[in-house]
């Protein structure tokens, strides 16, 4: 007997049960995503969010994805029920699939080597994510974060400091009449990293409760009901 059609027809239905789930699935649920008014985080205004990058950090992601930075490191804030990311100060609440809106492609990660970059543009300075890029022990002892010298430079001063010179100790510091300045791309990846900030509170995560001083009384007594007049 001729099995051939049959296995055709098995393989079919295989790949169309997988195209369903994985292809129309997903796009009929976040496909029509679009900007939406929202309340950020400081700020009382509705605001629209996201936003897209600016192109500074759109060139930052390239730098970003090209050095792995994805391997060691997340942008995700998980569910308190999944984890301790919104207690570690990581981020106001998880994050939701409104978020990765202008992100392309989506660099989630899956390794937390080091802490969550999701909301590390509320988190540092360019200074500090530069020095974290020179040097990453002198910001946290016994880092396991490589250092990214080659996207630095070692020149002559010229006259004046340049604004973008980084301020080492004098251990780490270049020899006197030198200075170290990062390359247009460490300040690409830097605005890109100043640029992660998921701190619109949406519909499906709003902000946390207030916390009052109002007491709240507890009895076991039965709910009062208006009877009708006799």
């Amino acid at each position: 007997m001729n099995r051939g059609p049959l296995l055709f027809l098995g393989l079919f239905i295989t790949m169309a049960c997988s195209w369903l789930g994985f292809v129309l699935g997903p796009q009929l649920q976040i496909g029509g995503l679009a900007q939406t008014n929202t309340v950020v985080v400081g700020d009382a205004s509705p605001q629209s969010y996201p936003l897209a990058q600016p192109g500074a950090a759109r060139q930052g992601a390239e730098i970003y994805r090209a050095n792995g930075c994805s391997a060691c490191h997340t942008q995700m804030i998980r569910p308190l029920q999944s984890g301790s990311d919104t207690h570690r100060g990581w981020g106001a609440r998880r994050s939701l699939a409104e978020d990765y809106l202008f992100d392309q492609p989506v660099m989630l990660g899956s390794v937390r080597v080091g802490p969550d970059l999701a909301n590390y543009g509320r988190r540092s300075d360019l200074n500090g994510v530069l020095l974290r890029l020179y040097i990453p022990q002198l910001i946290t002892p016994g880092s396991l974060m490589p250092s990214y010298r080659y996207l630095f430079e070692t020149r002559k001063v010229d006259h004046f400091l340049s604004r973008d010179a980084l301020v080492l100790p004098s251990q780490i510091a270049p020899a006197a009449g030198y200075e170290v300045i990062p390359r247009p791309e460490a300040l690409a990846l830097a605005a890109y990293v100043l640029s992660l900030r998921q701190e619109g509170y949406l519909f499906e995560a709003p902000p946390p409760p207030l916390l009052t001083n109002a007491l709240v009384f507890k009895t076991n007594s039965p709910a009062k009901t208006n009877s009708p007049a006799k």
